[in-house]
């Protein structure tokens, strides 16, 4: 029986695919932007368990653009306030929290029965993007990630038999993630036509500082394509386009 909860969704799915939803972990690395955003697109549309992965704390920069910072979140763990955040949409979620992030020590079990996985790294951390990558790849997960681009989104899904993340980005696939300090994901790998704002001085800029511009809407507009398509893909309806094809929504 589907619950009052969930009801609304029924015309759209059928009851059998909403309680597939119940029955499917996804797990999201970040979680501040996107991660965030999608968390709380998964837990509205009713999936069953989530696992969030963030070391960082919000700060009252943050509040602009990240779902589950507020003025009474600042300081808090950015995994837990958002699994604070989730529980009052759906209490009956399961959700499990890795304050440290994810790493090379604790990537399997972040991974470890998991159906679906999003990419929501802090740009700057992108090693442990590769670790992320790396290791769902090996367990034979699709791994889905997006990037605002001012009033506008890219959403990329890697498929773990297809292109990988370093071959796409143009690391060496034998890197080591000490090696892989300092590199971060081309601007160019999200879209061959960045909006106007971000030259190439801005761009430099920008990741010299590193601080990017970035607004709410674009950081809503990416989850909403992502858990879209991630949906779409899990009910075995339509799968998304692969890495190196991708979607790009783009209003400027």
């Amino acid at each position: 029986m589907i619950k009052e909860q969930f009801k609304r969704n029924l015309g759209i799915m059928s009851v059998e695919e909403v309680e597939a939803l119940h029955e499917k972990t996804i797990a999201i690395a970040g979680c501040g932007c996107i991660g965030g955003f999608s968390a709380e697109l998964l837990a509205r549309i009713g999936i069953g368990k989530l696992i969030l992965a963030d070391p960082d704390i919000f700060d009252i920069s943050n509040i602009n653009r990240q779902c589950a910072a507020t003025h009474l979140t600042v300081n808090q763990r950015k995994a837990e306030a958002l699994k604070n955040h989730l529980l009052t949409i759906n209490p009956e979620m399961t959700i499990e929290c890795y304050n440290e992030g994810v790493n090379e020590t604790n990537i399997h079990a972040f991974l470890e029965d998991v159906d679906y996985v999003i990419d929501a790294i802090d740009y700057f951390a992108f090693p442990d993007s590769v670790v992320l990558h790396r290791a769902a790849r090996k367990k034979d997960l699709f791994i889905a990630t997006a990037v605002a681009l001012g009033f506008g989104t890219s959403v990329l899904t890697f498929d773990p038999s297809g292109m990988t993340l370093e071959e796409y980005t143009g690391v060496p696939e034998d890197m080591t993630v000490d090696e892989l300090q300092g590199k971060t994901f081309p601007p160019s790998a999200y879209t061959p036509s960045l909006p106007e704002y971000a030259t190439e001085k801005n761009v430099a800029e920008w990741l010299e500082n590193r601080s990017i511009p970035t607004l709410s809407v674009g950081q809503a507009l990416g989850p909403g394509v992502l858990v879209s398509k991630m949906i779409l893909h899990l009910l075995d309806r339509k799968q998304p386009k692969i890495v190196p094809d991708y979607f790009q929504l783009q209003f400027e």
